[in-house]
């Protein structure tokens, strides 16, 4: 069974040009998985339309696009507001750390599950509410920003609902 991290820390490496997600696993052990621009570009189209249709069903007239955009917007702003700043999750020296290939993705009703998986197959898994999956895609779009990355990847309504605040790095995922 692979282990579900319960807090991530979320950052932008610069001299990796990849993302780092700290986790912290059962009994609290860390682990450091690594994101590259070409994973999350795969990743990011279908967690953002998994909470679109989550929160309301696809719009096809551009008001009802309008709409339904920046209801999604009042969404996300009311998750980044609720997310609380935690201490990032320690990473010792022996810590595991995994380039990951590939994510298996699980949509539900009640929220999605990233398995992340390295060469060695799968390492570690996020389970995240809707709630839970806007507070850190918000934290990710905050850090996309540090990269000299592209920023079409990213909605409007989510880029606009996280501009001029500052994002907690760390977060609790379930």
């Amino acid at each position: 069974m692979v282990p579900n991290m319960a807090r991530v820390t979320t950052r932008y490496d610069s001299g990796q040009d990849r993302f780092s997600l700290a986790g912290e696993l059962p009994q609290g052990l860390p682990v450091v998985l690594w994101l590259t621009q070409r994973l999350l570009l795969r990743l990011l189209p279908p967690l953002l339309a998994w909470l679109q249709e989550h929160d309301a069903p696809q719009q096809h007239e551009p008001r009802q696009r309008l709409y339904a955009d920046t209801l999604q917007g009042f969404a996300q702003q009311a998750a980044c507001a609720g997310l609380e700043p935690q201490m990032p999750v320690p990473v010792l020296a022996a810590s595991p750390e995994w380039l990951v290939e590939s994510v298996n993705l699980a949509r539900g009703p009640a929220g999605v599950r990233l398995v992340f998986l390295g060469r060695q197959g799968p390492v570690a898994a996020m389970v995240m509410s809707a709630q839970a999956l806007r507070q850190w895609l918000g934290i990710v779009c905050h850090a996309w920003r540090q990269a000299p990355w592209p920023m079409e990847p990213w909605p409007g309504w989510l880029v606009e609902a996280g501009a001029g605040t500052r994002a907690p790095q760390a977060c609790a995922v379930h």
